[in-house]
């Protein structure tokens, strides 16, 4: 007969069996992005959705384009998270006796540890994978197919598991970037900076439109003109349907805005945008008191383009600057070259000026009132910066 005891631990046992799968776990697939060549990483993590899992097994299955790698010793370039401790953990190819560079289609993983018996956290990573995007992958996503999902409790009991396939995208190559200049400028002046399209490849895409975005610093903001951003597109390009907006949407200019959008767009005909055009220009406002010898990063982003059938076109973007430097000194009265000295000759200049030999033009900084004539009074100061020195400041 059986004791009363031992029938109460089987029943305990099979009630946390039961609670373990009736949980239920999930081994979700990451995903990556990259273009041909590349070597790019997925996670794989586990939710627990309550129940203590000790250990998992599932199975990657992937396409020749977008294969797992292998390391030095041909088995899977795999690597456990270290921080969850399931040192017992395995990576195996498939199917087996595969050549990882020629035929291999899956990799299996059974992760464990046989000294370590903690429940993995709910939203823990499980390992990561490096991926070697093929070089004549074709483009766009290829799916990773999660497969053989199973877990186990911590007492021993299978956990009802499922899984999520992950992707990896392969990224067309860029075919132009969208180069965000720099401009300089001292405090309290506004300083333009274009933005230019340089061509990827050959043969040269024919991109007709582009969007992008620009990021400014709250020292060196875009110029605001009756509420719109102070840019103009090129108007050699003829890209009438052009726009230009403030960034967050609805933000409040000189208040509230980090950004400005640029759409350049035709709004006939769609035509192709030469090598090197210089697509707009945005004015940005240095801020009265900033300090010189600064730069403020124009971080570019979210670059986008058409070709002239409206195509989707990959482009990179580059960023710019706004560089604060120091105000420039005085005009020097009499200094003419603007080397700031006075010396003889410039002297003389403004004698033969005054005396109506030359025209202002010659040395139009010695005519102090701009009055387009030079008297003795100004002489006199052009003398004195002869003797004594243009002042610095």
């Amino acid at each position: 007969m059986i004791s009363r005891a031992k029938q109460s631990g089987w029943t305990m046992a099979v009630l946390m069996l039961t609670a373990a799968a009736a949980h239920g776990a999930s081994i979700d697939l990451g995903s990556a992005s990259g273009p041909r060549g590349a070597d790019v990483s997925i996670t794989v993590t586990l939710h627990t959705m309550g129940a203590g899992v000790l250990g998992t097994q599932n199975r990657i299955e992937f396409d020749r384009a977008t294969p797992i790698a292998a390391d030095a010793f041909g088995v899977p370039d795999c690597e456990v998270n270290p921080v969850i401790h399931k040192d017992a953990t395995g990576f195996r190819f498939l199917p087996i006796g595969c050549d990882p560079a020629v035929d291999c289609t899956a990799v299996r993983v059974l992760l464990l540890a046989f000294a370590n018996l903690d429940p993995i956290p709910d939203g823990a990573v499980l390992y990561m994978c490096h991926i070697v995007i093929a070089s004549d992958a074709s483009f766009g996503p290829h799916v990773l197919i999660n497969t053989e999902t199973n877990a186990s409790a911590v007492n021993g009991g299978d956990v009802a598991t499922s899984g999520s396939n992950g992707v990896v995208t392969v990224e067309s190559e860029p075919v132009a970037t969208i180069d965000v200049g720099t401009g300089s400028g001292p405090p309290g002046s506004l300083v333009d900076v274009p933005v230019r399209l340089n061509l990827i490849g050959t043969p040269a895409a024919q991109v007709a439109s582009v969007t992008n975005d620009i990021a400014f610093d709250v020292h060196t903001p875009v110029l605001e003109v009756d509420g719109e951003p102070a840019c103009s597109v090129d108007p050699g390009l003829d890209k009438g349907a052009s726009s230009f907006a403030f960034l967050p949407l609805g933000c409040t200019p000189g208040a509230s805005c980090s950004g400005v959008r640029a759409t350049i767009a035709d709004s006939a005909e769609p035509t192709a945008i030469a090598d090197g055009a210089t697509l707009y220009d945005c004015q940005f406002a240095i801020a009265p008191g900033t300090p010189a010898g600064t730069a403020y990063a124009l971080a570019a982003s979210n670059g986008s383009a058409t070709d002239v059938t409206g195509t989707a076109l990959p482009v990179l973007t580059s960023d710019g600057a706004v560089e604060v430097v120091p105000p420039p000194p005085p005009p020097c009265v009499g200094d003419c070259n603007g080397d700031h000295l006075v010396v003889i000759n410039e002297l003389l200049i403004g004698v033969n000026i005054a005396i109506g030999r030359e025209a202002v033009t010659a040395c139009p900084v010695i005519d102090v009132n701009d009055d387009n004539r030079v008297t003795v009074d100004e002489l006199i100061r052009a003398v004195n910066n002869a003797l004594s020195g243009c002042p610095s400041h």
